[in-house]
């Protein structure tokens, strides 16, 4: 081995260990406060380092932002269950995972979701990603298993559109973790756009 390639991985195992604490002092902060009290300044006062290496790091919040929306995504996309997707259990277990998700750590999703409208820093995480795939699963589904429509770009946008509703107001404090997570599984089992 040489010394060269032990002080790089080193040093990216310091890298690492770096931006992992300014992630985690970016999670503190939005589970104890709201996205207007993530700042470069406090998170590098608090951690005891300077504001040029938070910004080497993220060059702005909305680039942490976007790190912790990307692990919240990834938390779900990568742990979804077994079950193929042109079962109607994938829809299920889709949204059942989701919640899981969001409701284990709704303080931090919730300024999350915030930070979506605010800025649009996640580059439409709400928008149209959810729909192009709810449209790909609901596509999958025999037409007669797709909620709301048997187009499955139709059921995709009502059930899109119906989650974001409860989203929207789950994150802005108007319903709680019970509430949303009933709504959110109304708007997967809609079986028309009447009710």
């Amino acid at each position: 081995m040489d010394a060269s390639d032990g002080r790089s991985r080193r040093a990216e195992r310091s890298r690492q260990v770096t931006r992992s604490r300014i992630l985690d002092e970016s999670r503190r902060v939005l589970r104890s406060g709201t996205i207007l009290d993530l700042t470069v300044q406090s998170i590098a006062g608090e951690l005891g380092l300077s504001r040029v290496t938070v910004y080497q790091y993220f060059p702005t919040v909305q680039d942490i932002l976007k790190a912790l929306s990307d692990e919240t995504k990834g938390l779900i996309f990568n742990n979804l269950a077994d079950v193929p997707a042109t079962d109607r259990g994938y829809l299920e277990a889709f949204v059942s995972l989701a919640l899981e998700v969001f409701l284990g750590d709704s303080l931090l999703v919730r300024n999350l979701v915030l930070a979506t409208e605010m800025g649009n820093s996640f580059s439409g995480w709400f928008r149209g990603d959810l729909e192009e795939l709810l449209k790909d699963v609901v596509g999958r589904l025999d037409p007669e298993l797709r909620p709301v429509s048997s187009d499955p770009a139709h059921s995709a946008r009502v059930m899109v559109t119906y989650f974001r509703g409860a989203l929207y107001g789950w994150a802005a404090g108007f319903i709680d973790d019970e509430t949303f997570a009933l709504e959110v599984r109304r708007a997967s089992t809609l079986t028309s756009t009447a009710t």
